[in-house]
């Protein structure tokens, strides 16, 4: 049996932080150096967004607005689409140069989040924290995208072992299926025009 969604009122909303903006996006692609269409760009990124809000939203006291900042940032500062050590550090540093210049509004929790999930997320470990758990799972949850399931013991949130979620991961990314409403809500659709990406 899948674990209850939480009510509204347990799903964690960190201060300041606003969901991602077009204009974010676009700056973030100003540095991307790979593929938009690549496995590890932006159609990977919205459904590593779609899998991290399906996991917030069961998962209590995650942060919604950190998890989706993570899907945005966490792949952005790759330097090739092989094991890339260092692109998550990589992306930590720019989330800090990012809430430094004032782009992101973020409390300092909510940075640290946003740092720890970038940071540590190519190291295949888990985390007991919601948010980071949540963040984690949802990039793990995003291999069928390379016809990979992820292992039970790497995944973080016990929302993550719902047998429905996993199946509804599974084929966003087998199928390389990015959402229309998801696209526009980035201001993706001409980026990513003529394919769903990697």
């Amino acid at each position: 049996m899948s674990d209850p969604v939480p009510r509204a009122a347990e799903i964690r909303r960190c201060p300041g932080s606003p969901p991602v903006q077009p204009w974010l996006v676009t700056e973030v692609l100003t540095g991307y150096r790979l593929e938009p269409n690549g496995i590890h760009g932006p159609a990977h990124w919205l459904r590593v967004r779609a899998n991290g809000l399906a996991l917030a939203a069961r998962t209590p006291g995650a942060c919604i607005e950190v998890v989706e900042l993570f899907a945005l940032l966490h792949d952005s500062r790759r330097e090739d689409e092989g094991h890339d050590l260092g692109h998550g550090e990589r992306a930590a540093a720019y989330a800090q140069r990012l809430v430094d210049a004032g782009m992101l509004k973020l409390d300092a929790s909510g940075l640290d989040l946003l740092v720890s999930a970038c940071a540590w997320h190519e190291h295949g470990r888990v985390s007991a924290e919601p948010t980071i758990g949540c963040c984690w799972d949802a990039d793990r949850l995003e291999l069928s995208r390379l016809n990979r399931r992820p292992i039970a013991r790497f995944l973080s949130t016990s929302a993550a072992h719902d047998a429905h979620l996993q199946a509804a991961a599974w084929q966003r990314g087998y199928d390389q299926e990015v959402d229309r409403s998801d696209l526009a809500a980035w201001g993706l659709e001409a980026v990513l025009a003529g394919g769903g990406g990697g």
